[in-house]
């Protein structure tokens, strides 16, 4: 009864504060931006039956194709919701509403960096985790005035990533001395012969649906956070590759649920670039913030790894050495391990490689690609799971930040290694072999397939599940300090569940890992770094 009587409280407050307008001009009825959106987050629901008009500044780009992730209604259509989709925030910058236009023909109507008074009358607004307002139906009979702006004239928002908060939401926010985790490829690395069709994969096959991919940066001082981008977004790929050092990076403060990326597992805050020119980082190494101590990330195209033994072609027992840096990487035992496929190609044109050797978005001998029976990935004797373990020494060393990071994906594009494996995955310490310790904080990553295909088609057309990643998943965690000046330091990413993932149109991890487990899975992990600052 409390809630309800809350709730008619604002919505009578709110139509207090319309009721006062209604002798103004349309210029004057205008209420606060942060106004209406304490109210519609209180409320939840608001129906506009009124006059009301908010002002700000249009800051996402129509038919930008990275306004908002378009969403998977069928195994090969998407719903194009990002080129329905425009952000405006207050003339102060403070806060920001999301708005869905009520077709996306009029979405040209509503420029960047204009000034606009906008009125809400007809209009449906809606509050969502964590506290974005959303506004329905707005049409171009909405726009009461609208006034081209320069970029510099809208205020400038600056931040750091662990200064964000709720009132952030739907504003263009600059986030100083970040930097991409995974530097290799492009700035979203994805397997182009699955997502929509562009100039980038228009000669490939059988699905051109897959759409948004998230790229994970960090600040110097660890915090991360995930940068969405659509897959009509050419800028993504366009040759230059990634970013290698530090600066700003601008964008739309969102949060997004990515069902193929593991669901609603991004964090609170997503970041949706506008264009390529919101990655501000520098692109020499030597800016970075941080320094390596061990990287392995194979993206040198060769068939063989780097071992104590020399290079080899297979592994089982031996060591991989780090490309950068010193470190040695094992895999769990009984399993063996070759070079795979990675997805961070920096160019695919015409999905044909130019100036790379790769080929639909991939780096062919980039990953370690390990395979084995699904029993293998878990200690019986011991009841815990078994994954790659890396050594590296602190020795020396200090400093106000350690990071770990991985990326991975299960598969080989093909329904028969697309299933069995563990989905639930974690990053574990230890500086002697014997006692670890989950890192603080750190929730359970999701492994996801690479995009397959039914062998059965019906009407000669190939069948895929709606929920295969469509690339590599991009992790890190900040190890404790305590590990700065160790000989020895042991970090292992293993499995901590024993559901594992079946077959079928819709993903799900339904399937129970057991003794006698013995589909033949494929786990590949494309990259891992150990860096500090």
């Amino acid at each position: 009864m409390t809630k309800m009587a809350n709730k008619l409280r604002v919505v009578v407050a709110l139509f207090a504060v319309i009721g006062a307008t209604l002798s103004l001009s349309a210029a004057e009825k205008v209420v606060p931006m942060r106004q209406v959106r304490d109210m519609v987050r209180d409320a939840k629901v608001v129906e506009v039956n009124e006059d009301l008009c908010i002002e700000g500044y249009i800051i996402s780009q129509p038919h930008g194709h990275n306004n908002d992730l378009n969403i998977q209604v069928h195994y090969a259509s998407l719903k194009n919701d990002d080129m329905a989709t425009i952000y405006v925030e207050s003339l102060t910058g403070d806060v920001g509403l999301r708005i869905k236009l009520a077709d996306r023909k009029f979405a040209p109507m509503f420029p960047r960096y204009s000034k606009v008074l906008l009125s809400l009358k007809g209009a449906t607004l809606r509050c969502s985790e964590p506290c974005g307002v959303t506004v329905y139906g707005l049409t171009d009979q909405s726009i009461m005035q609208i006034k081209p702006c320069l970029a510099e004239e809208l205020p400038r928002k600056e931040k750091r990533i662990g200064e964000l908060t709720d009132d952030d939401m739907y504003t263009y926010v600059t986030l100083k001395d970040c930097e991409l985790v995974f530097k290799d490829g492009a700035l979203s690395n994805v397997y182009e012969r699955y997502v929509q069709q562009t100039p980038l994969n228009r000669r490939t096959k059988p699905n051109k649906s897959m759409d948004g991919w998230a790229t994970l940066l960090c600040d110097k001082s660890g915090s991360p956070i995930y940068a969405l981008i659509n897959t009509l977004c050419r800028w993504r790929r366009d040759g230059s590759g990634a970013p290698q050092g530090s600066g700003d990076m601008c964008g739309i403060v969102s949060h997004i649920a990515l069902p193929r990326y593991g669901g609603d597992v991004l964090g609170r805050y997503i970041l949706l670039p506008v264009d390529g020119e919101d990655f501000k980082m520098a692109r020499e190494p030597e800016k970075s913030s941080f320094k390596s101590i061990a990287e392995w990330n194979w993206s040198d195209n060769k068939k063989a790894f780097s071992t104590e033994y020399g290079d080899l072609e297979n592994v089982a027992t031996e060591c991989i050495l780090a490309d950068i840096g010193k470190g040695r990487l094992n895999i769990p035992t009984g399993c063996e391990a070759i070079r795979g496929r990675d997805t961070n190609n920096p160019r695919v044109d015409a999905g044909k490689e130019k100036g790379t050797k790769g080929f639909g978005g991939f780096v062919r001998y980039g990953a370690l690609t390990i395979k084995t029976e699904a029993h293998n990935w878990w200690d019986w004797k011991k009841n815990c799971g078994k994954g790659i373990e890396v050594e590296f020494s602190t020795k020396g060393l200090s400093g106000k930040q350690l990071l770990f990071g991985f990326t991975f994906a299960a598969g080989e594009i093909s329904a028969a290694t697309s299933y069995g494996f563990p989905v639930f995955w974690n990053v574990e310490y230890s500086t002697d072999g014997k006692k670890w310790f989950k890192v603080e904080g750190s929730a359970p990553k999701k492994l996801r397939t690479l995009p397959w295909h039914w062998s059965q088609n019906v009407h000669d057309i190939h069948y895929d599940s709606v929920l295969a990643g469509a690339g590599y998943t991009e992790h890190m965690v900040v190890l404790p300090n305590s590990l700065f000046g160790k000989s020895k330091v042991l970090v292992r990413v293993v499995p901590v569940a024993k559901n594992t993932a079946t077959l079928g149109y819709d993903y799900n991890e339904n399937g129970a890992l057991r003794h006698n487990s013995m589909e033949k899975t494929v786990v590949n992990f494309g990259s891992v770094v150990v860096r500090y600052n």
